[in-house]
């Protein structure tokens, strides 16, 4: 009585193992894909905190400065510039309203339009995406 090698191994045992490995690899997927979705939901909250804090330390740093200029015998002279006041009003204002935006926003609808955009018009927003991309990258450059 001689046994065969394939001899108690069933013909879709190969098959049921690819079939396991497959949904254990898309099982690992569908999870990833969550958890990726998950962190990207935090990030508007995350950049709008940020812009919080930029424009408090901005409003911040404009009272110490003032206060620094106004005290007599300071080994720190700073002229009390108006218009770099404006500025300093006018950029902590746009990044507290920036921040105000991202919480409000409905991104789905955002992504909806920004995809409308691209299929209307792809040249432009193929040069408006090129010229973000390297205005962002002088940035971080530096």
């Amino acid at each position: 009585m001689e046994r065969s090698d394939n001899e108690g191994i069933s013909p879709n045992a190969e098959i049921d193992r690819t079939t396991r490995d497959d949904g254990g690899v898309s099982g690992r997927v569908k999870s990833m894909a969550s958890s990726v979705k998950q962190k990207a939901s935090t990030i508007p909250a995350l950049l709008a905190d940020g812009l919080e804090a930029g424009a408090e330390k901005l409003r911040q740093q404009r009272l110490s400065t003032s206060a620094e200029s106004a005290t007599p015998g300071s080994s720190v002279t700073v002229a009390n510039d108006s218009s770099i006041t404006a500025v300093t009003d006018t950029l902590a204002s746009g990044m507290q309203s920036s921040a105000e935006w991202l919480r409000d926003a409905d991104l789905d609808k955002l992504k909806s339009g920004v995809e409308k955009q691209v299929k209307e018009h792809p040249a432009r927003s193929l040069l408006v995406a090129l010229g973000a991309g390297y205005l962002i990258g002088k940035a971080l450059r530096r």
